[in-house]
């Protein structure tokens, strides 16, 4: 895995600590899922989609599941407005 810079220009919060989410988050037009880590060395903890879980419960952690997931740096801002976004979806289903 690359390593990251600890910070990112948000153009909506400005200079923030970074997560990672997978691409599926990032495009989604509707929350389908936020699942994460317990362990991360950044300002939020690497997070995926309902896909990316199903993926990763059936073949374990792997190099090749980190990168299909095609995980992209957003601030830690950013990171939490997603949290909430899913959070909020599955609370009225």
């Amino acid at each position: 895995m690359v390593k990251l810079p600890r910070l990112v220009t948000c153009e909506q919060h400005g200079t923030q600590g970074i997560g990672l989410v997978c691409q599926h988050i990032l495009s989604a037009k509707e929350p389908n899922g936020f699942f994460w880590s317990d362990d991360s060395d950044q300002a939020r903890p690497d997070a995926w989609c309902n896909a990316c879980e199903e993926k990763l419960l059936k073949d374990e952690f792997s190099e090749a599941w980190y990168e299909q997931a095609g995980f992209q740096p957003v601030c830690a801002l950013c990171w939490d407005a997603a949290k909430a976004r899913a959070e909020t979806f599955e609370a009225e289903e």
